[in-house]
């Protein structure tokens, strides 16, 4: 076991490790598949709750920004959801491994290279929570105003905060188990309140102008313009590499990889699809800088107040998969502390910059260039430890992820070579060919703005990485590994 977690041994089955509206035990150590809890049916509900936030829409109102008629937007808000098809490739694989994703990706950077990955996790999951909770605050500070109350502005917003941050972080400091228990409800309700918000609006789109451009596009203009939507939309998707895997660990190991990947796409693709539409239809609509209050004038009072609760809720099951995950960063970084303490350390943390943002400054437009820049690092760094995950069959020896006491760290040094060499590859090229409101690269410019930094980035690192494995005396076959392991008397994960 790690030296930096101070929980229970690994190999020890720990009865009611993960128990509904108690503390989950394990943090970013292996889970023993004697105590995994988590069912097929429940990837869906877990899911569909997460997916139903205003980022969604927010990121489909963008394909109607950039100029595009509504029909292109619709066709860039499925194009641009394609890559969670990485997410539910990837979801197979922690869930053979029975690892979150910042862990078994110090198999292929090494306990210690990993470091940088497990930052930029970090540092992600924090970006995440604190733009979902500022419009979770905002929506609730509308609902005040709708109620009537007209007190303290200040109290307000003190009150909001402290809503939004106490229940998504309180159900991710009590885990996984909780987590998934309370998404089903939020799913429920949340979808039943977005369809009939998305069923009464749709009659208001003027859909015999859908093929009307919102702007004048040369076909090259129009082209860089839907290329640029897909990638904004693909974020999202792509966005969920470096924690989504975590959430479905608890799934027994030998669950048919084609019902995993199936219930985790599905249940993310289409939702979000929708999610997306509904943002472009909207924003053909009228102004939708503001997608709470935007919606106000196209519905009546009685579903916008059901509406903007359905934004608060959307916050909260949104937030609270983060903020787990986000623990879990913390461990991976070294931090002597229990999920539980990581996650408060990190709610802490989140409630403080979200405090700072809504009575002192508002810089949430830096935050949402930062997560447009962020993908520069997250596809690469997905298509690393994915691929690496698939070379090893997802079968992790114990020294290449956690410290062993009296054990010398056994990551392959040239493995990590080879990572660290693909992960710099893929990031150039991102770095190169994307566009976003804050940097603009080289080759994206030259193209007219078409950003390819969604479509490239992933799949040149994951092509790096096997090309350069694909050396024979860079590649572990599983006998061979366990051959080593039986030497070493160390045993595989799972």
């Amino acid at each position: 076991m790690s030296t930096a977690n101070p929980g229970p041994p690994e190999d020890a089955v720990i009865a009611g490790s993960n128990p509904v509206f108690g503390i989950e035990i394990r943090g970013f150590e292996h889970i023993p598949d004697a105590e995994r809890n988590m069912t097929l049916p429940q990837i869906g509900p877990l899911w569909l709750a997460i997916n139903l936030n205003v980022l969604s829409i927010i990121l489909g109102c963008v394909a109607i920004t950039l100029g595009l008629s509504l029909w292109w937007a619709l066709l860039a808000c499925i194009v641009g959801n394609l890559p969670f098809v990485y997410l539910a490739l990837a979801s197979v694989g922690t869930v053979r491994a029975g690892l979150p994703v910042t862990t078994l990706s110090r198999a292929v950077f090494g306990i210690r290279g990993n470091l940088f990955n497990a930052l930029c996790a970090w540092v992600a999951s924090v970006a995440y929570e604190v733009i979902c909770a500022v419009f979770g605050v905002y929506a609730l500070l509308a609902l005040f105003r709708l109620t009537g109350w007209h007190g303290s502005l200040t109290a307000q917003k003190y009150l909001a905060i402290i809503v939004q941050l106490a229940l998504s972080g309180g159900v991710a400091l009590l885990g996984h188990a909780t987590m998934v228990f309370l998404q089903r409800y939020a799913a429920f309700v949340l979808g039943a309140v977005l369809l009939i918000v998305l069923l009464y609006t749709a009659s208001e789109v003027n859909w015999a102008a859908a093929a009307v451009s919102h702007a004048r596009l040369s076909p090259a203009a129009t082209f860089a313009a839907f290329m640029t939507a897909c990638g904004v939309i693909a974020s999202e998707p792509i966005g969920y590499l470096f924690n989504g895997p975590d959430w479905v660990r608890y799934l027994p190991t030998h669950t048919p990889a084609r019902q995993i990947f199936n219930r985790v796409f599905w249940w993310t693709f289409l939702p979000s699809v929708i999610l997306t539409a509904m943002g472009a239809m909207w924003a053909s609509l009228g102004n939708m800088a503001d997608p709470v209050s935007g919606l106000k004038p196209f519905l009546p009072g009685w579903l916008f107040i059901l509406y903007v609760l359905a934004v608060i809720g959307g916050a909260l099951a949104t937030n609270v998969p983060v903020f787990y995950s986000s623990g879990l960063s913390l461990q991976a970084l070294g931090l002597r502390l229990k999920r539980w303490i990581a996650t408060l350390i990190d709610v802490l943390v989140s409630t403080a910059i979200v405090t700072f943002i809504v009575l002192v400054a508002d810089f949430t437009s830096a935050l949402n260039d930062f997560v447009a820049l962020l993908l520069v690092w997250v596809g690469p760094y997905g298509a690393v430890w994915m691929c690496d995950g698939y070379r090893r069959h997802w079968l992790y020896e114990r020294g290449s992820v956690h410290r062993v006491p009296g054990q010398v760290s056994m990551s392959s040094p040239r493995r990590t070579v080879t990572g660290w060499i693909a992960l710099g590859t893929g990031m150039l090229v991102s770095a190169l060919t994307m566009r976003s409101p804050l940097y603009n690269g080289p080759i994206a410019t030259a193209l007219g703005g078409t950003d390819l930094n969604w479509l490239l980035g992933f799949f040149v690192s994951g092509g790096t990485y096997f090309a350069l494995t694909a050396v024979p005396s860079l590649r572990r076959k599983p006998a061979a590994m366990a051959v080593d392991q039986l030497n070493q008397r160390v045993e595989p994960y799972p």
